[in-house]
C-alpha cells in the first residue's frame, strides 16, 4: 500500500502556505511524510510546483495533472501515478496522525474502493484509503466539475469503519486534528511543550 500526500492546497484560512509552517522544529509537510515513509511502500506528494517541496527526501513529487481542482484532482493525480492498487490520501495539515491509526487501514480486508473512517456521522475523506478501481468514476467527477471529495462515491463501493475500531490504536482528537488557523498550530505547539 502507498500514500498521497496533498500539498497543493491554496491554505486560505491559514493565511500562508501551511505545508511549511513548523511545528517542534519541523515542517508539516516533513513531518507528516515522515510519519507515512514509516508504515508505506511509496509516498506520492502531489503539489503545484515541485520547487517548492525540493527539500523533502524519500518522496516521490508529482505535479497536478488537472490544477486547481482541489483534493479530488489530488487524489486523481496520486492514483493516477502510484503503483499500488491500494493508496492511503491524506492532506498536510493533519500533523498527529498516528501511524497505529494507519497499520490499522492496511491490515483491513481489500474488500472495498473506499475505506473510510467515520465518527459522529462525519465521514474523514482526507484520512482514507482509495482504490485504483475509483479513477474512471474520479475523472468522470472532475469532466462534470464536482469536485467534493466524496462525489464519486455512489459509484463505488465504500465501507466505513468506525471510532469504536480506531479508538483502540489511537486517540481519536488527537489522530485527526486538524490545522486549519495559525491558532490550531499554536495550541498543537503549546500543548507540546507543555
Amino acid at each position: 500500500m502507498n500514500a498521497i500526500l496533498l500539498a497543493g492546497g491554496k491554505s486560505s484560512r491559514f493565511g500562508k502556505n501551511k505545508a511549511l509552517a513548523r511545528l517542534d522544529g519541523e515542517r508539516l509537510i516533513e513531518r507528516i511524510s515522515n510519519r507515512l515513509q514509516e508504515v508505506f511502500d511509496e509516498v506520492y506528494v502531489v503539489v503545484n510546483d515541485k520547487s517548492t517541496y525540493s527539500f523533502l527526501t524519500g518522496v516521490k513529487l508529482v505535479k497536478d495533472i488537472i490544477p486547481h481542482q482541489g483534493p479530488l484532482g489530488g487524489l486523481y493525480t496520486g492514483l493516477t501515478y502510484s503503483s499500488a492498487q491500494y493508496n492511503f490520501l491524506m492532506a498536510c495539515d493533519m500533523p498527529c496522525i498516528d501511524p497505529n491509526y494507519l497499520n490499522l487501514l492496511k491490515e483491513e480486508p481489500k474488500d472495498y474502493d473506499v475505506l473510510i473512517p467515520k465518527q459522529e456521522g462525519y465521514l474523514e475523506p482526507l484520512a482514507a484509503v482509495y482504490s485504483k478501481n475509483c479513477l474512471d468514476s474520479v475523472k468522470r467527477m472532475l469532466d462534470q466539475k464536482q469536485l467534493k471529495l466524496i462525489s464519486f462515491f455512489p459509484e463505488v463501493t465504500v465501507r466505513t469503519i468506525g471510532k469504536e475500531k480506531i479508538k483502540k490504536v489511537t486517540d481519536l482528537k488527537r489522530n485527526f486534528y486538524n490545522v486549519n488557523y495559525q491558532a490550531d498550530l499554536k495550541e498543537l505547539v503549546n500543548e507540546i511543550n507543555s
